[in-house]
């Protein structure tokens, strides 16, 4: 299991966002073995000119520099140290490459989801 919740400023061109969330769903199937009924993966856009980086606040998602594409990555506690970088590196290339945004502007935050942390299809979900 991968949610993936993805927050940016809207683009400055237009961008295709169902065939990114398409394409980010497939590299992390195939770059981390995650079933690909395991991955759910939102996108939201922060309205232009509400989000702050050192004061600043423009309109559109810069490419590089500032104002990084912020990432909320939430996996079971199953995962080790490894399959979380990997995860993390795997998404951070599928979003610059699809969205023209630098690696280095994509910022991610792994949160651990432990067993019994979790309903999901009418149970909470528990793991070894």
């Amino acid at each position: 299991m991968a949610l993936i919740c993805i927050k940016s400023l809207p683009f400055e061109n237009d961008v295709d966002v169902p065939a990114m969330i398409r394409s980010i769903t497939d590299d992390l199937a195939r770059g981390a073995d995650i079933s690909i009924e395991h991955i759910t993966v939102t996108w939201e856009f922060i309205p232009s000119r509400q989000y702050a980086v050192a004061g600043l606040m423009p309109s559109t998602q810069p490419q590089s520099g500032s104002h990084p594409i912020l990432v909320d990555l939430h996996a079971p506690s199953f995962h080790n140290v490894n399959c979380v970088e990997a995860m993390m590196e795997c998404i951070a290339f599928s979003i610059s490459k699809r969205s023209r945004v630098a690696y280095s502007n994509i910022f991610i935050n792994y949160r651990k989801i432990n067993s019994g942390h979790v309903f999901d299809h009418g149970d909470v979900v528990r793991w070894k």
